[in-house]
C-alpha cells in the first residue's frame, strides 16, 4: 500500500486550478527566492547575446539568445512543478536525550506522476541539521536519516522543515518551508556520575502465607496445612511425627528499597546560574537511575512529595526519565521532600556561598 505523500504534514492541499496569492500560500507554504551565482552570470550573458545579435543579424545568435531565454522559462517551470509535488514528514526516535545526537526520519514524497525530484536539500528550521535526498522517483517516496540534536530537555514540537529545490539549471534556490505536527519528550542530559546517593527505605515485613509470596524468609511457626497451601512449605519431619501435613508459615524479608530523592526547591529562581546548576542536578538524578537499572537494581525515585515505587525494567527507566524530562524547580517550601527522609542523603542544590 502507497503510503500518502501529505500524511501527517501540516501543509496546503494540492490545487491544480487556484492562482490567487491564497493559492500561492497555500501551495508554497514559507516560499522563498533566492538566485545563485549562476543566476547573476546568466543577466551579465544574455544582454550581450542579444547587443550580438542584433548588431550582426546572425541567425545563429538569434537561436542561442532564443534557446537561452527558452531554457531559463522551462527551469522555473519545472522547479516549480517539482517543489509543488513535494512533501515532507518527521517522524521522532523513541528515546532521546539533551545533547545527544538524535536521528530524525525523514520521509520525502513525490507526488508528481512523471517527474522525478532530484537533489533534494532538506534542512531543519531553527535547529542543525542538513540532509540530501539524490532522487524521489514519481509517486514514491524515500527515507533518509537526519541527525540534529536537543540542547535541552523536555516537551518539544518537531521542527519544520525546509525543502530546497536547485535543479535543473540552478538559476534560483527556491523553498518551502514545512511545518510538523507532534511533539517529541527529550530525556536529561547524560552525564558521567561519582558516587550515588541512595535513599535507602525499607518495607515492612509482612506475613505471608506459604507460597504466596516471596520464599525463603524466616519461619514464622508451624501450622497445619490448608487447601492452596504450597507443599514446598511442608515440614515432613512435624508431618511423619504428628502423622498429619505440617507447614512451614514464612514471614517476608523486609526487603531494602533504592530510591533516588531530587529536591526541585530553588534557593533562588531568578537567577540564570542556579537555574542552570539544577539542570545538571537533574542529569546526575537521571544518568545515576540509568546505570543503576542498567546493573538490574530496582530503583524508585522520589521529587518532593511525589513517589515513584522501585521497579526495573525499560518501562519503569522510561517512566523515570519521563518524570525528570518533565520537573520543574520551584520555589522553597512549595514541594518538600517527605518527612521520613529527614537525614538520608538526597541530591538537593545548596546556595552557593
Amino acid at each position: 500500500m502507497r503510503r500518502d505523500p501529505g500524511a501527517g504534514v501540516r501543509g496546503p492541499e494540492d490545487d491544480e486550478t487556484s492562482e490567487s496569492p491564497s493559492g500561492f500560500r497555500a501551495r508554497f507554504p514559507g516560499f522563498s527566492l533566492r538566485p545563485t551565482g549562476a543566476f547573476w552570470v546568466f543577466m551579465a550573458v544574455v544582454p550581450l547575446v542579444g547587443v550580438a545579435a542584433l548588431n550582426t543579424g546572425n541567425n545563429a545568435l538569434y537561436l542561442l539568445l532564443a534557446l537561452t531565454l527558452g531554457s531559463f522559462v522551462a527551469s522555473g517551470a519545472f522547479s516549480r512543478h517539482t517543489l509543488s509535488r513535494l512533501r515532507v514528514a518527521v517522524s521522532a526516535p523513541r528515546e532521546a536525550f539533551a545533547g545527544a545526537v538524535v536521528p530524525l526520519r525523514l520521509t520525502v514524497a513525490n507526488g508528481s506522476r512523471w517527474v522525478p525530484a532530484a537533489f533534494v536539500v532538506c534542512r531543519l528550521v531553527g535547529m542543525p541539521g542538513r540532509a540530501v535526498v539524490p532522487r524521489v522517483a514519481p509517486g514514491g517516496e524515500e527515507v533518509v536519516t537526519l541527525p540534529t540534536f536537543f540542547a535541552r530537555r523536555g516537551r518539544h514540537r518537531l521542527p519544520a522543515v525546509r525543502v530546497e529545490v536547485r535543479l535543473p539549471l540552478g538559476f534560483f534556490v527556491k523553498s518551502v518551508c514545512w511545518a510538523q505536527d507532534g511533539e517529541l519528550l527529550v530525556y536529561p542530559r547524560r552525564v558521567r556520575v561519582g558516587a550515588v546517593r541512595r535513599t535507602g527505605l525499607e518495607r515492612r515485613e509482612e506475613r505471608s502465607a506459604p507460597g504466596r509470596r516471596r520464599r525463603g524468609g524466616e519461619v514464622e511457626h508451624l501450622r497445619e496445612f490448608r487447601p492452596g497451601d504450597d507443599r514446598r512449605d511442608i515440614h515432613w519431619k512435624q508431618t511423619a511425627r504428628q502423622q498429619r501435613f505440617i507447614v512451614m508459615e514464612r514471614r517476608e524479608r523486609a526487603l531494602p528499597s533504592s530510591f533516588l530523592a531530587l529536591d526541585r526547591q530553588l534557593p533562588r529562581r531568578d537567577d540564570a546560574d542556579t537555574l542552570e546548576r539544577f539542570e545538571d542536578l537533574v542529569s546526575e538524578v537521571a544518568s545515576s537511575a540509568l546505570d543503576q537499572l542498567r546493573r538490574g537494581e530496582p530503583v524508585g525515585l522520589i521529587i518532593g512529595g511525589t513517589v515513584t515505587p522501585p521497579g526495573s525494567g525499560g518501562p519503569h527507566a522510561r517512566k523515570l526519565l519521563e518524570r525528570l524530562a518533565l520537573v520543574q524547580p520551584v520555589g522553597p517550601g512549595e514541594d518538600p521532600l517527605p518527612p521520613l527522609l529527614a537525614g538520608e542523603p538526597v541530591y538537593r542544590l545548596a546556595e552557593a556561598g
